[in-house]
């Protein structure tokens, strides 16, 4: 099982969790490192993967709406993907 831990202050650009996320699930170079793309990849994920977010990522002093925008992405993969586990710790 993979298991990703991320912080809330981990992050300070759109382009930073782009780049995270392509990394740590090796997505291929078309990756549109934008939040349809991250849906469309990590709906497709067949490793049980459990990621674990921890703080307020979706704070002003972290990534504000986008950070919002980006649990939803996730929470939504996660209902969609059974392979994918989703906990967010505040």
């Amino acid at each position: 099982m993979r298991k990703i831990h991320i912080a809330a202050d981990q992050f300070s650009t759109e382009e930073e969790v782009h780049e995270f996320f392509q990394e740590q699930f090796n997505f291929p170079d078309y990756y549109g490192k934008n939040l349809d793309a991250l849906y469309d990849l990590l709906s497709e994920v067949t490793e049980k993967t459990h990621i674990t977010i921890s703080g307020g990522i979706a704070d002003e002093a972290n990534l504000g709406e986008y950070g919002e925008r980006l649990l939803t992405v996730l929470e939504e993969a996660a209902q969609d993907n059974p392979d994918l586990k989703l906990k967010i710790i505040e």
